[in-house]
């Protein structure tokens, strides 16, 4: 006996889509809504707040960048620091700076990842611009892959 698939009946999702409905644009409005919600419930007071940043990470071939969202929030409140093969990004954003009518994160903030690989730690360049922190880690160029022989029993 065979199974049979009915190719007639449409699922919700290709019925939406179908109907111009973006599920990617869908997702990320619903991803916003439960941020906001685990923030309200997360932390009794302000000031014991901590949260994380939305972030993203890339390798452009010569450089490994990440960019964090990072609005409303002051240069010298932000800290950028490699330790070895980590990067961390801390820093704080009170309640005096933010606006009356906004309802926006307040307290610290961290945010770490380990660097895929080595870079010059020389070079590294961090630039904060219209509320997105952009750090750039330039690759050494030094290749650590190398094939080992096998010894003999």
């Amino acid at each position: 006996m065979s199974e049979r698939t009915d190719t007639t009946r449409s699922s919700p999702v290709r019925a939406a889509w179908s109907a111009g409905h973006d599920p990617a644009a869908e997702l990320e409005h619903l991803w916003g809504e439960v941020s906001r919600l685990l923030e309200r419930s997360s932390a009794s007071t302000e000031s014991s707040r901590h949260w994380m940043p939305l972030t993203e990470e890339e390798d452009s071939g010569d450089a490994y960048q990440v960019r964090a969202e990072l609005p409303g929030v002051p240069r010298a409140c932000v800290s950028v620091e490699i330790d070895g093969r980590e990067l961390h990004i801390q820093g704080t954003l009170g309640d005096t700076d933010r606006g009356p009518a906004l309802r926006r994160r307040t307290g610290s903030f961290s945010y770490g990842i380990r660097i895929p690989g080595d870079v010059d730690v020389e070079a590294v360049r961090a630039d904060l611009c219209d509320g997105v922190l952009t750090v750039r880690l330039p690759k050494t160029g030094v290749s650590t892959r190398r094939t080992i022989a096998l010894g003999a029993d």
